[in-house]
């Protein structure tokens, strides 16, 4: 991959840009592709720990397994996009490695805006499922707060969230924008 990202720069020194730092974007792009990587791995250890750790201890009753299998549904609605999103480097035009590569960072943008909240809902849905589960013999105004608890924990993701897309944003857009300046100068 590196040897496809280094011929990319060469084809696009060879062109001249004007007032386009195609080192500074090939950089960018290659930390881009790292930081997937990082998040593929993190996520998908991140699943199979708390999966053996859910089913080996909590999985006694129908609360419980109905909160596993949410959790799950959530993991794999954020792994999936993130294996299923790769950057092209095959270079058989520029203008088509430049699309390629604008459609990859506008689906990995798609990732912090969508998936990851829905991966929120699920998982606050399935942590007030264990709840009741859990907690079905205490009183109601206990019962309350730990709901009450999980609805300060959905606010408090959903603005970490926003957030977090905010800064994707401010690092993906450069990208796209330069991206399509060298392809309007071809």
């Amino acid at each position: 991959m590196e040897n496809n990202i280094n011929e990319w720069t060469e084809l696009w020194s060879q062109q001249k840009a004007d007032n386009l730092d195609v080192d500074l974007l090939t950089k960018q792009l290659t930390k881009l592709d790292r930081i997937t990587t990082f998040q593929k791995l993190f996520f998908l250890l991140v699943t199979i720990f708390s999966m053996y750790s859910m089913l080996t201890h909590l999985s006694k009753n129908i609360f419980n397994t109905t909160a596993i299998i949410l959790i799950l549904l959530g993991f794999l609605i954020i792994l999936v996009p993130l294996f299923e999103n790769k950057p092209n480097f095959k270079i058989e035009s520029t203008n088509q490695f430049i699309e390629n590569q604008i459609k990859y960072l506008k689906k990995k943008l798609l990732i912090p805006k969508v998936y990851i909240l829905i991966f929120i809902i699920l998982f606050v849905l399935a942590l007030n499922i264990a709840f009741l589960g859990a907690f079905s013999e205490l009183r109601n105004s206990t019962r309350i707060f730990f709901h009450f608890s999980t609805f300060i924990l959905f606010i408090i993701l959903f603005v970490a969230r926003n957030k977090g897309v905010k800064n994707y944003q401010k690092k993906i857009f450069p990208l796209i924008e330069k991206l399509k300046q060298i392809k309007n100068q071809e």
